[in-house]
C-alpha cells in the first residue's frame, strides 16, 4: 500500500522533505500490510525524486531504526519496537499520525513517572530567575481562559520551565524532545468544556510550591496535576486502573 502525493516534492531542502514524507508514511502505517516498501524505482517515481536522493533519505530512516535494506528482500519497515522513539523526528511523526490516543496515553504515563520528580528537583534547585519564569508561565497559562488556541503552547512552556529549573540536563532534554507529542496530548485532554479550567489551580499550586521551596508539596501537586489527563485518557481507552501509578 502506498500513499499518493499530489505533486513531486519541492527542490528546496529536498533531502529533509523526502525523509519527512517517508517517515510520516511509515508511522501512519502506509506500508503495514507486510512491511515491504515499494522497489527503489517505484518509490523514487512516486516521490518525484532521483534514486540517489531516495537512497540518502533511506539511510537516515535506517539510522532511526525505521527501515532496513537487504540485498534479497529489498527495503522493509522495521517493527515499531525497534524505532528510535526518542528521536525528535520520530516523535513529531507520531504526533500527526493515526493512533494519537494511544501515543498520548504513552506520553502522559511517561509524564506521570517523570514530572513529579522534576517539580521536586525544581523546588530544591531553582534559581530566582527560574522561579520568576515558572510563575510568569503559570500566569500566562491562566490567561488562556477563553482562548483555547493558546493553551497547548503555554502549557508546554509552563512544564518546560520546570524541566529547566530542575537543573537536570537529561530531564530537560527529554522534555524538549516530547514537546510535539505533549502539544497533541494537551489538545486532546482540554477539549471537554471546563477541563482546562479544572487543572489551573493545580498548575498554580505546583508553581507556588516551587517558589516556596516545598519539594514534597511540589512533587505531590505535580502528580495530582498529571493524573488528570492520565485518568481521562485511560478511561477513553478503556484501560483498567494501574495501582502502581494512581
Amino acid at each position: 500500500m502506498t500513499v499518493a502525493i499530489t505533486r513531486p516534492l519541492a527542490r528546496r531542502s529536498l533531502h529533509d522533505r523526502i525523509v519527512e514524507e517517508l517517515g510520516r508514511r511509515i508511522v501512519a502505517g502506509a506500508y503495514a500490510d507486510d512491511g515491504s516498501l515499494p522497489t527503489e524505482p517505484q518509490l523514487a517515481a512516486d516521490l518525484g525524486v532521483s534514486r540517489n536522493a531516495l537512497r540518502e533519505a533511506i539511510k537516515v530512516l535506517a539510522s532511526k531504526g525505521m527501515v532496513e535494506v537487504r540485498t534479497r528482500t529489498g527495503m522493509r519497515v522495521r517493527p515499531p519496537s525497534e524505532w528510535s522513539l526518542l528521536d525528535r523526528d520520530v516523535l513529531d511523526w507520531h504526533g500527526i499520525a493515526d493512533g494519537r490516543l494511544n501515543r498520548s496515553f504513552d506520553l502522559v504515563e511517561f509524564r506521570l513517572i517523570v514530572e513529579p520528580k522534576a517539580s521536586f528537583l525544581a523546588a530544591r534547585r531553582a534559581t530566582a530567575d527560574d522561579i520568576e519564569t515558572i510563575l510568569s508561565a503559570c500566569a500566562a497559562l491562566e490567561a488562556c481562559v477563553g482562548h483555547p488556541d493558546l493553551i497547548p503552547g503555554r502549557d508546554i512552556a509552563f512544564h518546560r520551565s520546570i524541566h529547566l529549573a530542575s537543573h537536570n540536563a537529561i530531564l530537560d532534554h527529554l522534555g524538549s524532545l516530547s514537546a510535539s507529542l505533549m502539544r497533541m496530548q494537551v489538545t486532546m485532554t482540554t477539549t471537554e468544556p471546563g477541563s482546562f479550567e479544572r487543572g489551573l489551580p493545580l498548575h498554580r499550586e505546583v508553581a507556588e510550591a516551587i517558589r516556596d521551596r516545598d519539594a514534597a508539596h511540589a512533587e505531590d501537586a505535580s502528580r495530582r496535576l498529571v493524573l488528570m489527563p492520565y485518568t481521562d485518557l485511560r478511561e477513553r481507552l478503556g484501560l483498567a486502573a494501574d495501582a502502581g501509578l494512581e
